[in-house]
């Protein structure tokens, strides 16, 4: 990356220095324990809390020295600069000359200082304090705490604004009588006073116009950035119970959509609330000025178009509602989808998701087509409200003898001012009710996501008593303990874990072991406060749960990694101690990992750790906790992630001597650590203190393994068996010598790039016309022409009514006042059908090419390569399909047709003016070249501010994502304040970009409209002086000056909108343009319609790598499975065994060497379709993948089977009578799958949808790795009697699962280092008895402890007898 690319980035990552890192010489034990009594204050608990800036965890935005500019924009600018705005136009020159014209980039280098008044920090904290003192949040509290809190002066300030441009506007209306009146009567030096101020007015409305618009942009920024803000302190201060209460496709929508959605409309509800004043003032002049109350007939007139309004609007606000909860729904599903983008190609759902996707996204553009064509009525009466306006009411003066004549002065400044009153009045009411509604809608979704309930563990029964001498010696005591998933408990509701009584002491090292579904997880559940309800008595410390300040550490399952460095991953907000961390990687096992890593552990992983072995996300999150040293480690079956070597060097050297060697060293002064280790690792339970054996959530034993020995009988006979084994190997395990253990990559390379995930920034073009001919070719070409055509039409029509009203005096004479009638209605009728058929065609074809990019993009992402989802973070993906496509959605629309009227109105007023005075034609020169230079100056400025803008919005919403899924990891390490506090820094970096684009749109849009003033104003004294004879062209010559500039700078802004819409556009276009992965049907497919025939897989030399720059991973691998064998692949982590599966499914492609090929059933893959392949081959993954939707729709996505055969299915996994337990059965909706299903029953679910397709291969990836030992053998015997003729490859870090397999294959390095069948890897004879042959296999069983290898050997051996038999 150049210099210049570097400095682009927008979020920096604050490193460590490179010089720190030491892993050449690995640290001893010896020399850290020489380091702790040498430095034993360094080390002392108290320094380690701290959480100083000597650490940074998250993308955090990187100080800026803001040589550039360094002040914030008026620091040293006089309050006359302000008021003109120079202060914003002298830094657009900077940007220029410094910037621009050096043919560089306007990045965020390039920006001024925030001002102290802008920083969100105050205002956040102040809203928040005032939220945490309200029991109930609802949409009028949000609008107090939002427009008359913390932002009140900027209401007030906005309010003002507008009021002070109403009376003016109005006030030009009234002046411009006076000066036709003066011209008429050939009073011209009343007339020149009259025009001085007709000019004053104009100018104090065009300041006034313009700090309003400017107040109110800053109002939004600030507001949206508090709310958002707002919401996510509270997401993060939620429990996972209650956060599962929660829509997450609705919460991702209200932050990435409706929340942006409010900037538009806050700018909108501001102009309506000075409708009042505006009112009054325009019934006080037409009163005075048709002698009485049959002026205010006008302003009822126009009255007519507030039912139509009101109506449109309460239909719109339904179907709004019913719009939102689609795009809840579609995002919903679309963030599984991409979240789980590897498992669904792999069993190649990719065409059920997209018609799930794309069915939802129809209905809500329906549902927008609704919105937008009675919004498109609206307009319609709204922008031509003056002028049916003007006529009926003239008609009717006319008609019913209000009048004995009309007076062209009278008419042409009525109608001025029901032009006013159309903007001000109709057109600010109709957008002031449309930004009301959607405020409103918006503010109470997120009122609900603010009135989350946060469901602290609550204590349901009657407390118990409790002896306090036992109390004392147990630091965290269980007294008839039963733990509930809901928060509410019922009398039918069945408890969870059900009455243990436990007793952890401190120093005790505790097993949690039994089946799968047994409640091993809910316990330590339970001990984090995670679990919504109890029963009984739970003491930590003698304190009630959540009054305990007892410090946890915690390894989940699934461990939570987010996309940073290694170490920031494990350092977790901590201060970084180098001898502690060193120590700390050491016996994490993960030296040998960073050795083979170029930037170390300075290497960015991927999102969710997808660059990493399951074995090394396992690691890193052992090593974030033993970093944090904490009082109580809970640990959720680490162990059962890697190898049996690795498992065993972890046991020894990390929790055994550095937790209670080490750490006790370190805090001489504090409790002893106390370890609860859930696992089936059972060769590990034995070596523990105490054990506890659940069982259906009821505690069937404690104790030492003396003590549980007769218990465990009863529930598994050979766990028993094994376990009296494993008691005698106890001290030959515990002397286990620590080796150094070399580890190699698995999965995607690290060793070439320490950014994995590219820069937002670094992907962005630079929008060229070709990008509109892209977007304008989804339009019809006859479509586009027509909008045109109209649009002349319609801006024809309304000169010519204009034209005719200026002559009206002229036709009354001559007795055609009924032909004239006529013709005005005619003109009317016809500019509001030209209208009306031109919203119709662009409402149409805005639309519908929204549709066609959303439904190609979900297309691309179905085929985009597993690299491409490497390296773009999902929530950069999803904000592609919620932010950009919501932008799209709602605005090009309503940009187009602005751009279309404001600037079609603008060239036809200069047309006309040159036609009625052709001495106007200079000034049009000077209008045009002004307005152009203007234009080509600010449009790369604003353009490129907006970019930025939009591109900040990104790390937001990926830092949403990233946090919310490792919520329990940030509330157990208590680094919510840090969390805060940086999502915060984001708010303000974007709080920057966005201010400082909008400060110089109002500079642009001011500079445009000063233009126009002083030409407006020349030209006004030109009409004054050369047509002072013909009343008819000064009075239609001066409504044109008034008018004809009043949309140029809003066309122009909305011109530039537009090309920032464009970026969006260009985004999506990025998505649509992916490459896509090989075809996903081809010709060969329809040849071989029963493929596979057999499960034979042959591999021959194949060679891959995960991306063209990264090193091979399979190097020359051969071997050959014959159809129904059962092949069991080993190796240690990181060895090469998950990418046997990439390339089977051809989730990465293999290298075109001379001979290298895949062969299935005889068949090259590669003249497969992916979706022919993929969808022959059955997978059951290491984490099971289950989406939204019914258990059904999970079992059988394209509904190919009936009820009876999913039954049978779920039967034969052991799941029936559970599934039959809901009261939906198969119809049961799964959205909140946590709470349904432990992590075993989820595979379940799993092994069911295998036995329900019956597929010929089989591919098990570490699938029973988290299960218990019975479950495991559950899975194993089903498949093997259910399926006994597939080909079955299991990838398996448990050697027992494989031991009566037909084969076995090492893998080490990429190579098949051996193959063959598991007892001639272990024995030299069927005569031996133990473990006699020197083989890679053997040395791997072996480190699983000798009663254990002893166990494979018996099981291979079993297997090979039977053979011969």
């Amino acid at each position: 990356m150049s210099q210049t690319e570097q400095e682009q980035l927008t979020v920096q990552r604050i490193r460590i220095p490179e010089h720190n890192i030491s892993y050449l010489k690995p640290l001893k034990k010896d020399k850290f324990m020489n380091f702790i009594n040498e430095n034993q204050n360094f080390l002392s608990q108290e320094c380690l809390n701290k959480t100083e800036d000597i650490c940074v965890s998250i993308d955090t935005k990187q100080q800026n020295d803001h040589k550039f500019y360094p002040n914030h924009l008026g620091y040293n600018n006089s309050w006359l600069s302000k008021f003109f705005f120079l202060h914003y136009t002298s830094y657009a020159l900077l940007l220029r000359s410094e910037v621009l014209n050096k043919r560089l980039k306007i990045t965020d280098k390039h920006l001024p200082k925030l001002s102290p008044e802008d920083d969100l920090i105050q205002q956040v904290q102040k809203a928040q304090n005032k939220i945490q003192k309200l029991n109930l949040i609802s949409f009028r509290t949000l609008v107090k705490l939002i427009f008359f809190g913390e932002l009140k002066w900027i209401t007030g300030k906005c309010i003002v604004s507008y009021v002070i441009e109403s009376v003016s506007k109005n006030g030009i209306s009234l002046i411009m009588s006076f000066v036709i009146g003066s011209v008429s009567q050939h009073d011209y030096n009343n007339a020149h006073f009259y025009g001085i101020i007709l000019v004053i007015l104009n100018f104090i409305c065009l300041l006034s116009r313009h700090h309003a618009a400017n107040y109110s942009m800053v109002f939004s920024t600030k507001a949206r950035l508090s709310l958002i803000n707002l919401v996510y302190i509270k997401l993060i201060g939620l429990n996972s119970y209650s956060f599962k209460q929660a829509n997450i496709g609705k919460i991702l929508n209200i932050i990435s959509g409706d929340i942006n959605t409010l900037e538009q409309m806050f700018s909108m509800i501001f102009p309506s609330s000075v409708v009042i004043i505006s009112m009054l003032f325009a019934c006080f002049i037409l009163w005075n000025r048709f002698d009485g109350i049959i002026g205010l007939l006008a302003v009822l007139l126009l009255f007519l178009a507030y039912p139509i309004q009101i109506i449109i609007q309460s239909y719109n606000q339904e179907t709004l509602k019913q719009a939102k909860l689609n795009q809840d729904q579609r995002l919903r599903i679309t963030n599984q989808f991409i979240e789980g983008i590897r498992l669904i190609k792999m069993q190649a759902w990719e065409k059920a998701f997209q018609t799930m996707i794309c069915a939802i996204r129809q209905l809500e553009y329906l549902n927008l087509l609704k919105i937008l064509i009675r919004t498109a009525i609206d307009r319609l009466f709204s922008q031509t409200s003056h002028i049916w306006t003007s006529l009926l009411f003239f008609i009717m003066l006319y008609y019913c003898d209000f009048r004995n004549g009309m007076r062209m002065a009278e008419m042409i400044s009525t109608l001025q001012l029901l032009n006013v009153l159309r903007v001000s009045c109709v057109y600010m009411v109709s957008n002031g009710i449309q930004a009301f509604i959607q405020i409103k809608v918006t503010f109470e979704r997120i009122a609900n996501v603010l009135n989350l309930e946060n469901f602290v563990m609550n204590k349901v029964d009657d407390v118990i008593e409790v002896n306090q001498n036992e109390q004392e010696k147990s630091r965290i005591e269980l007294i008839n303990f039963s733990a509930y998933w809901t928060h509410s408990v019922a009398e039918n509701d069945q408890a969870i874990l059900k009455n243990l009584n436990l007793n952890f002491k401190e120093g005790e090292l505790w097993a949690i072991i039994g089946r799968v579904g047994c409640g091993k997880s809910t316990l330590l559940h339970s001990l984090l406060c995670e679990i919504p309800a109890y029963k009984g008595l739970m003491l930590i410390d003698g304190q009630e749960p959540q009054q305990n300040t007892i410090k946890i550490g915690y390894v989940e399952q699934e461990p939570f990694l987010f996309p940073d460095t290694i170490r920031n991953n494990i350092l977790f907000g901590k201060a970084y101690s180098k001898t502690l961390y060193e120590r700390v990687a050491q016996v994490a096992q993960l030296e040998s990992d960073f050795e083979l890593m170029k930037f170390k552990d300075q290497t960015e992983i991927g999102e969710r750790g997808i660059t990493l072995s399951g074995g090394q996300k396992a690691r890193i999150s052992l090593a974030r906790a033993l970093y944090q040293m904490p009082d109580v480690y809970l640990f959720d079956d680490p162990l059962s992630a890697v190898d049996a070597s690795v498992a065993q060097k972890i046991f020894t050297v990390a929790i055994k001597q550095f937790i209670f060697d080490d750490q006790i060293a370190i805090n001489t002064n504090k409790p002893k650590p106390i370890v609860i280790l859930a696992t089936h690792q059972i060769q590990y339970a034995i070596k523990c203190d105490k054990i506890a054996i659940l069982s259906h959530g009821e505690l069937v034993a404690q104790g030492s393994y003396e003590q549980i020995k007769s218990h465990l009988e009863m529930i598994n006979n050979d766990l028993a068996q094994q376990l009296d084994k494993s008691q005698n190997e106890i001290q030959k395990q515990d002397n286990l010598e620590q080796q150094p253990i070399k580890v190699t990559k698995d999965g995607s390379d690290l060793s070439d790039a320490r950014n994995l995930t590219v820069s937002e920034s670094d992907t962005q073009q630079i929008i060229d016309f070709s990008v509109y001919i892209r977007y304008f070719k989804n339009w019809k070409c006859l479509a586009f022409i027509l909008v045109l055509i109209l649009e002349v039409v319609y801006e024809i029509c309304k000169i010519y009514y204009q034209k005719i009203i200026s002559q009206f005096e002229y036709y009354e004479k001559n007795g055609e006042t009924n032909i004239t009638f006529l013709m005005l209605s005619c003109l009317v009728i016809g500019l509001m059908v030209c209208s009306f058929i031109k919203y119709l065609i662009n409402i149409k074809q805005v639309q519908a090419t929204t549709q066609n990019i959303h439904n190609q993009m979900i297309d691309s992402i179905a085929q985009a390569p597993i690299s491409y989802f490497d390296v773009n973070p999902s929530g950069r993906i999803i904000n592609r399909f919620s932010n950009d496509l919501s932008l799209c959605d709602n605005s090009t629309n309503q940009v187009c047709l602005d751009i279309l009227e404001m600037i079609g109105n603008f060239f036809i007023a200069l047309i006309t003016l040159a036609i009625l005075q052709p001495y106007f034609t200079f000034v049009i020169f000077f209008i045009i070249a002004l307005n152009l230079y203007q234009y080509n100056f600010y449009n790369q400025i604003v353009s490129q501010l907006k970019e930025n803008e939009l591109i900040q919005r990104s790390p937001i919403f990926d830092f949403i994502k990233k946090t919310l899924g490792g919520s329990i990891q940030i509330k157990v390490y208590k680094q919510q304040s840090l969390f805060k506090k940086q999502f915060l820094d984001l708010s303000n970096v974007y709080n920057l970009n966005a201010l400082t684009y909008f400060y110089q749109t109002r500079s642009f849009c001011f500079n445009i409209d000063f233009i126009g003033f002083i030409a407006s104003s020349i030209s006004l004294f030109i009409f004054l002086n050369m047509n002072y004879d013909d009343v008819a062209v000064f009075s239609q010559g001066v409504l044109l000056l008034t008018t004809y500039n009043d949309g140029l700078s809003l066309g122009l802004k909305q011109l530039i909108n537009f090309a920032t819409q464009m970026s969006s556009y260009n985004r999506m276009f990025q998505i649509i343009d992916v490459i896509s992965e090989a075809p996903q049907v081809k010709e060969e497919d329809l040849k071989i319609p029963n493929f596979p025939e057999s499960g034979d897989i042959k591999f021959q030399n194949v060679y891959m790598r995960y991306r063209c720059n990264s090193d091979l991973v399979l190097k020359g691998l051969t071997f050959d499975i014959k159809s129904g064998q059962k092949i069991g692949c080993v190796g240690r982590t990181g060895a090469g065994k998950s990418s046997i599966l990439q390339v089977i499914f051809r989730m990465n492609e293999i290298e075109n060497y001379e001979g290298s090929k895949i062969e299935i059933a005889g068949v090259n893959t590669k003249v497969l379709g992916l979706q022919k392949l993929r969808s022959s081959i059955g997978i059951i993954p290491q984490s099971p993948f289950l989406f939204t939707g019914s258990l059904r729709q999970n079992l059988d996505p394209f509904d190919l089977y009936d009820d009876q055969a999913i039954w049978q299915a779920l039967e034969v996994a052991g799941l029936k009578e559970y599934t039959r337990s809901f009261s939906n059965g198969l119809l049961t909706d799964i959205s909140d799958v946590n709470s349904l299903f432990s992590v075993g029953q989820k595979q379940l679910i799993c092994l069911a949808r295998i036995l329900l397709y019956k597929k010929k291969i089989i591919v098990l990836d570490e699938a029973t790795a988290n299960l218990d030992m019975k479950t495991d053998d559950f899975i194993q015997n089903t498949l093997k009697k259910q399926l006994k003729d597939c080909t079955l490859i299991t990838i398996a870090h448990r050697l027992n699962t494989i031991a009566d397999y037909d084969k076995v294959m090492v893998i080490e390095n990429g190579i098949v280092l051996e193959f063959d069948e598991p007892f001639n890897l272990l024995a030299k004879s069927l005569d031996s008895t133990n473990i006699d042959k020197r083989t890679q296999f053997s040395k791997l069983v072996l480190n699983t402890g000798y009663s254990n290898s002893q166990v494979i050997f018996e099981i291979a051996k079993n297997k090979q007898t039977r053979k011969y038999l």
